[in-house]
């Protein structure tokens, strides 16, 4: 019993140490998930030879929700919401290039399915919005 406590809290510690982290996997996460759901159902409604429309389309709707997550909840900034919401354009627009470049090259290049292409691309974007929401868009 005494070894599961002190794990236990050896992983709150953890937690903590890297609660930044941990918030922006949880939040930031969900907006791949969202932006990945609304991809899907515009590839289902446009086609897939739409794939760029529909990741824009994706992109757009999902910007918002995004913004508001990552100021409230990730890095609970202050600051003003005009000022911070220009540079998230700025950011979620250098996002959005990465991910549509890779989409091109996955899909056109290596030949993948705009389904399996999204998921690679998706996984790099939000490697690269974090880093830049962190230092740019969010920076204290």
């Amino acid at each position: 019993m005494q070894t599961a406590l002190v794990k236990i809290e050896r992983i709150i510690r953890v937690i903590k140490k890297y609660r930044l982290l941990v918030k922006s996997l949880l939040i930031g996460g969900s907006n791949p998930v969202i932006s990945f759901c609304l991809y899907v159902l515009c590839i289902q409604l446009l086609g897939e030879n739409r794939y760029q429309l529909s990741l824009l389309v994706s992109w757009c709707l999902s910007s918002f929700l995004s913004f508001s997550l990552q100021k409230i909840v990730v890095f609970k900034t202050k600051g003003n919401w005009l000022k911070e919401y220009k540079r998230f354009l700025l950011t979620w627009a250098i996002g959005y290039c990465i991910n549509a470049v890779t989409l091109t090259v996955t899909v056109h290049w290596l030949a993948l399915h705009v389904i399996i292409s999204q998921l690679i691309a998706i996984s790099l974007t939000t490697i690269s919005t974090f880093l830049l929401f962190k230092f740019f868009t969010f920076r204290h």
